[in-house]
């Protein structure tokens, strides 16, 4: 709202040559039929002696002052008329006070007072040579009545007084008019910031790209100091800049996208060398190669000013006019206003792209994740089955990618999944689409191309997978799972489909690939594989509710994950078969999927919880167990429903003892404890290692088992171990 008034003021504002000379008009107008009017009952003042008035000349001058008057108001058009019109209509004014004064009683005359409205409107609204004008006239004019009576002696005093008098007030009037013309300037310039910076603002809130944003950028900034061009420019690594934003109102190319090297005795090195505005009011006569290139292209004059964002000097914005000296003097300082409030609109700018990027992108890989890939998936679908054309999609698994973070650590296993994603991205053409769905699961999207063609690029990625030597000297292999769109009639059947010829491949001896055709569903249809599949996919679904919950709050980011991991290889130290540890595996993955139901307010409290909410939180495991339960077994819902029990009965939701509690429960517990140890909460620094196993031994057999204990303890000194 107060940028709509801004706005308004300043568009009247812009047009003041006029507007001031058409209020100037009728104000004047007005004050000479305001005279006349009081001209009227002048005679009956007992200072005016009724035989020297003259009643005709008078009466004839009071008449013309109301038409003039009226004229001046209505049908002059002053707007057009020239600086000095307005000057003569004042000296006529004075002249007719002057009369007026000395026929109505000279020095006791009410009417010489008139004089003041003379001298104040010409202090107003004239040029300064004609006001100082108009204000030793009417210090005369107060004077001739003087001359009159008492002769020019006393006449001569009383000017000498009246002369400073009126010159120090038209003075105060002309000094409050320059005050009110630099507050008006800058207030129009201010708007015009606004103005232009409201655009580019309104652009980033719009969502436009950088490759829009930019050029409207330049062209304000051009617009704003009165230039031919502008050009936003950004400064690259390698001694060279980009130009991101580009106006010229000369030509259709302004070099937008085009990228130079860094002259290092050029303007704009100097700009990124010290960070300060640079002007040059005239490139003729010079000869290295910014100048020449400016002459070139019709520019003899620039001036730049650098761009810092958040901190860094992102780059510079420049402005040139085809004549030489005829940017602003203060180009450099409205420039570099105008940069100051662009680098904000850049930073918006840019973090619009991060967020957009962080929301399709997986951070390990760089490919396109979950979220990203179904809207892809979506869009290809619809458009195949409009046109007709093929489409296959490929879901695609690492084969016992657990085993490589447990030998290698997770470290190695996000080498191996990022070396397993440039070989897929090298396999697959420009307008396919690779994403990483989560863990080590990856999906390929490939439109107009049937199933076998995908099946021969994915069949060579796959051999070079299982040939190569990957971080960490390890080898992996991956299973794929094909389905082309004619055997499928939206999204989520493709999808399930892939995902029966993917699990066909894995109980099938794994890598390998396979394609969906009706014969191969109908042997995954037997019941033990549906419940399979169906589990299988439940759990996709709850691990991605766990991740979900896990980075809702930062200091928990991955912890289900760790304590996963942990859980695993403290179940591997107890002798655990690779069957049971992975069934383990999966249930920790998961174990506190039921902080879905805690409110944010107390799952991320800064502080220590209350008695009341420590009891809202234990009601998450309850709430876990009930979740799991259609896609996990029995054993699996009871070591998640078990996880905060203790061997001292004092645990939750149950209160088992040592005697009651699995030995599952157990190790998924101690793994969850000690995760929670050693991350650091808003509440409380994360402890040291050493410190942490220090308090799992004090509490053997209160808090933990003495076989888990013991795992623990055994984990820890293996990887001090292997480290050394």
């Amino acid at each position: 709202m107060i940028h709509e008034v801004v706005d308004r003021l300043a568009e009247r504002l812009r047009s003041d040559h006029e507007f001031e000379h058409r209020l100037a008009g009728r104000v004047g107008g007005g004050l000479w039929v305001v005279a006349a009017v009081a001209l009227l009952p002048v005679p009956l003042f007992e200072q005016v002696d009724p035989d020297r008035y003259p009643w005709w000349l008078a009466l004839t001058i009071s008449f013309g002052s109301i038409v003039w008057g009226l004229l001046a108001m209505f049908v002059v058009p002053w707007d057009r008329a020239p600086e000095w019109a307005l000057f003569v209509a004042d000296i006529a004014a004075v002249a007719v006070v002057a009369f007026i004064t000395l026929s109505t009683g000279g020095t006791l005359s009410p009417a010489r007072l008139y004089i003041f409205f003379a001298i104040i409107y010409a202090s107003c609204f004239m040029l300064a040579r004609y006001a100082w004008i108009v204000a030793i006239l009417g210090a005369l004019v107060w004077v001739t009545p003087v001359a009159d009576e008492r002769g020019y002696d006393s006449a001569a005093a009383d000017f000498a007084l009246a002369l400073p008098i009126f010159l120090i007030l038209n003075g105060v009037i002309l000094f409050a008019r320059q005050l009110l013309d630099a507050h008006r300037d800058a207030a129009e310039e201010l708007s015009d910031e606004h103005a232009a910076l409201r655009t580019i603002a309104t652009a980033v809130a719009a969502g436009r790209p950088p490759d829009e944003v930019f050029p409207a950028a330049a062209e304000q900034a051009a617009r704003l100091l009165g230039a031919d061009a502008a050009t936003l420019n950004r400064y690259d690594p390698e001694n060279r800049f980009t130009v991101v934003g580009a106006y010229s109102a000369l030509r259709e190319s302004a070099g937008q996208g085009q990228t130079f090297e860094i002259d290092p005795d050029s303007e704009i090195a100097y700009v990124r060398r010290h960070g300060q505005p640079v002007r040059v009011d005239d490139y003729a006569g010079r000869d290295d190669h910014q100048a020449l290139t400016c002459l070139s292209l019709g520019y003899s004059s620039w001036v730049s000013t650098p761009v810092h964002v958040r901190g860094r000097l992102w780059g510079t914005l420049a402005v040139l006019s085809c004549e030489p000296g005829a940017l602003p003097a203060d180009a450099e300082d409205h420039l570099s206003d105008f940069a100051e409030l662009l680098a904000m609109a850049i930073a918006n700018t840019e973090q619009v792209e991060r967020l957009a990027a962080d929301a399709t992108t997986d951070p390990l890989t760089g490919l396109a994740n979950h979220r990203a890939f179904q809207e892809r998936l979506r869009a290809e679908l619809g458009r195949a089955q409009r046109h007709g054309r093929s489409l296959t999609l490929a879901l695609i698994d690492l084969d016992d990618f657990k085993a490589v973070n447990d030998t290698g650590g997770h470290g190695i296993g996000d080498e191996v999944l990022r070396a397993v994603a440039t070989a897929l991205k090298d396999a697959l053409r420009g307008g396919d689409v690779l994403a990483r769905l989560g863990g080590d699961e990856f999906a390929a999207l490939l439109p107009e191309t049937p199933a076998l063609e995908a099946a021969a690029a994915l069949e060579r990625a796959r051999q070079e997978i299982a040939a190569a030597a990957l971080p960490g000297g390890l080898r992996v292999s991956i299973s794929l799972g094909l389905c082309d769109v004619e055997h499928a009639t939206d999204a989520a059947q493709l999808t399930r489909f892939a995902d029966g010829a993917l699990y066909w491949s894995k109980e099938h001896g794994r890598n390998r690939l396979s394609i969906y055709d009706p014969e191969t569903i109908h042997e995954l249809s037997a019941a033990e594989r549906l419940e399979q599949l169906q589990r299988s996919q439940a759990l996709v679904g709850i691990r991605a509710l766990a991740r979900a919950i896990d980075a809702r709050d930062p200091s928990t980011s991955e912890h289900s994950e760790r304590v996963a991991a942990l859980t695993a290889r403290l179940a591997e130290y107890r002798d655990w078969p690779a069957e049971r540890v992975a069934r383990l595996y999966d249930a920790a993955l998961v174990h506190d999927v039921g902080k879905i139901g805690i409110p944010d307010a107390i799952l991320l409290k800064p502080d220590r919880l209350t008695r009341d909410e420590y009891e809202i939180i234990k009601t998450h495991a309850e709430l876990s167990a009930r979740i799991v339960d259609d896609a996990l077994d029995a054993e699996q819902v009871e070591w998640i429903l078990s996880h905060h029990e203790r061997p001292d009965g004092r645990g939750y939701p149950r209160g088992l003892t040592a005697d009651q509690l699995s030995e599952g429960a157990a190790l998924m517990a101690a793994a969850d404890a000690f995760d929670v140890m050693v991350s650091a909460r808003p509440y409380s620094p994360g402890r040291s290692v050493e410190a942490a196993l220090a308090e799992v031994k004090a509490l053997i057999g209160a808090q933990f088992t003495p076989e888990a204990a013991e795992a623990l303890l055994g984990v820890h000194l293996a990887a001090v171990a292997d480290a050394a």
